[in-house]
């Protein structure tokens, strides 16, 4: 919001200056705006270079992308479904894999490593989980899932968020995305912490719980999109740099003292130490995560898009990290921000399309992406254990359909 306010600023002086410079002194304007056309050759060249650079790496990148074929499949949890998210920890750690990508196929072709994306769709009091994956990975993503999990449905399945007819007239949506509220090494409180307590909880099952209240036209998008976090350059011409290790030294540094001792610290502070040393330890993602409400706008609930801003809250943990909520729409630079605030039609129409196209971590969008382990990402997704007296039971998928054909 600040950057917006002083780019509407700087335009508006550059408005007011050229004229009124040329109406007071004439002379002086037309001598420094000779002597900035005079410098033309060194200052232009250099401009149309910084201006064609990032235009050549959306244009590549967003070739490359588009070239890959994506398929949505979606899990349903069985009636033997463990309650606890290890087996899903398991799955995350099998899919780990490093992508080895040259200097030259990232610059002259716009190769990238490929996300994927694990969702939850909440419509009239039924919740599904899917995954939105490159096809070529498909195979090995089922194979991994059916291995932790034997009683799961797998079906391929139409994309859900494609599938609704949005009507930006008869319709509204607000979107969130969420980002860690500390530094990336600072890792949140997993499921393990949850289980060893006195009267273990299973989080995630009490989030989805607080899904099942929406009615027959609201519809509640999750997704979580993730790829493997691996060394990076800090700059093109550096030896590529493990930064989330590097980070971690630095927070540890803070907490300890350049020369401080560990063990003469508080209980808390060794406490937290140890969680940042230990979360290191196991493979981690770039993760970026946004939800998504929509609803017609008779049925458009305000307290619904209050609590979007707080959808992960119950996440947090004040001595460890939290999560917390930004609009997408402050990602967006101008001008297409100023037409965003002009006709919220176009502003709802590109959330859209961000969801539908997963845009996070490439072109069209960059959002504030950040660095979750294993365990981590199967504390906020996992296929859940759903008892009969769960509000979940209700279409959850626990029993398989009969197909339509079953002679009777």
């Amino acid at each position: 919001m600040t950057r917006r306010i002083v780019v509407r600023i700087f335009l508006l002086l550059a408005l007011i200056a050229v004229p009124l410079t040329i109406y007071v002194a004439p002379g002086v304007a037309a001598t420094i705006y000779r002597v900035i056309l005079l410098l033309a050759p060194i200052w232009l060249p250099l401009a149309l270079v910084a201006l064609a650079i990032p235009l050549w790496f959306t244009f590549v990148r967003s070739q490359y992308v588009s070239s890959i074929p994506y398929t949505v499949i979606e899990l349903k949890p069985g009636p033997e479904t463990a309650k606890s998210a290890h087996a899903m920890e398991i799955v995350f750690y099998a899919l780990y894999y490093r992508t080895t990508i040259s200097l030259a196929s990232a610059v002259l072709l716009g190769q990238v490593r490929l996300p994927w994306s694990f969702e939850v769709y909440a419509h009239k009091g039924i919740v599904r989980f899917f995954v939105y994956l490159p096809t070529a990975h498909r195979a090995a993503v089922e194979a991994r899932i059916r291995a932790e999990y034997p009683d799961v449905d797998i079906d391929e399945a139409r994309d859900y968020s494609r599938e609704l007819a949005f009507d930006p007239f008869s319709m509204r949506l607000d979107m969130r995305e969420y980002s860690l509220s500390k530094p990336d090494p600072y890792p949140i409180k997993t499921y393990v912490a949850y289980e060893e307590e006195k009267n273990p909880r299973f989080m995630f099952n009490e989030f989805l719980e607080g899904l099942v209240s929406l009615g027959e036209h609201e519809h509640l998008f999750l997704s979580w999109i993730v790829m493997p976090h691996q060394r990076e350059r800090r700059k093109w011409w550096q030896t590529p740099v493990d930064m989330l290790h590097a980070d971690a030294e630095s927070e540890i540094t803070k907490i300890v003292g350049a020369h401080g001792n560990l063990h003469e610290l508080s209980s808390n502070k060794q406490v937290l130490v140890a969680a940042i040393e230990k979360a290191l330890q196991k493979p981690s993602f770039d993760c970026g995560v946004r939800a998504l409400y929509i609803a017609h706008r008779k049925e458009f609930n305000e307290n619904r898009v209050n609590v979007l801003d707080t959808l992960l809250e119950q996440f947090n943990d004040p001595e460890l990290n939290a999560f917390a909520s930004y609009d997408p729409r402050e990602q967006v630079g101008w001008p297409l921000s100023e037409a965003f605030i002009a006709a919220p039609i176009l502003s709802m129409n590109y959330l859209m399309n961000l969801y539908r196209r997963r845009a996070f971590f490439n072109p069209p969008y960059y959002g504030r992406s950040f660095v979750l382990n294993t365990e981590e990402l199967a504390t906020v997704f996992h296929l859940p254990h759903i008892a009969h007296a769960s509000p979940l039971a209700k279409g959850s998928g626990v029993h398989l359909e009969p197909p339509e054909n079953l002679p009777v």
